[in-house]
């Protein structure tokens, strides 16, 4: 026996084929924006790296002032983990938030902060590296 199309049923049909895509993209979050975020810290964390290295030993060793060009990458790092953040959902997006506020903690601690700051935000953002990286399955 076939059931009739009826009105209602064609428009529980219809709200079932548009709730489904929207609760499982509400789980994970926006797929292509997480992924182009991923690959693009990816790409960037070595120079994250190098930078956090050489501000650390320009400012807290040799005690010289930091590059401009350092700090910029930090900064566009931050942008792209908080890309991250704001596409993700669950742990991923924790991860992002935390990632983000470690590298953001340099760049505070650079603009206002001490020497002794600047060496927790850079402890901070080294602890965070390995958990970024998994986090976007790198």
């Amino acid at each position: 026996m076939s059931h009739p199309r009826t009105p209602t049923r064609v428009l529980s049909l219809a709200a079932a084929a548009v709730v489904v895509p929207l609760a499982l993209t509400a789980c994970s979050g926006n797929q292509a924006e997480i992924d182009a975020a991923c690959a693009d810290i990816q790409s960037n964390i070595s120079a994250v790296d190098l930078a956090a290295e050489s501000i650390g030993t320009d400012v807290l060793v040799d005690d010289v002032p930091f590059q401009d060009d350092h700090y910029s990458v930090l900064d566009a790092h931050v942008l792209d983990v908080e890309r991250l953040e704001e596409a993700a959902r669950g742990d991923l997006s924790r991860d992002a938030t935390e990632r983000a506020d470690a590298v953001n903690a340099v760049l505070e601690e650079l603009d206002f902060g001490d020497h002794d700051g600047l060496a927790d935000a850079l402890d901070w953002t080294s602890d965070t590296h390995d958990m970024i990286l998994a986090a976007c399955d790198y």
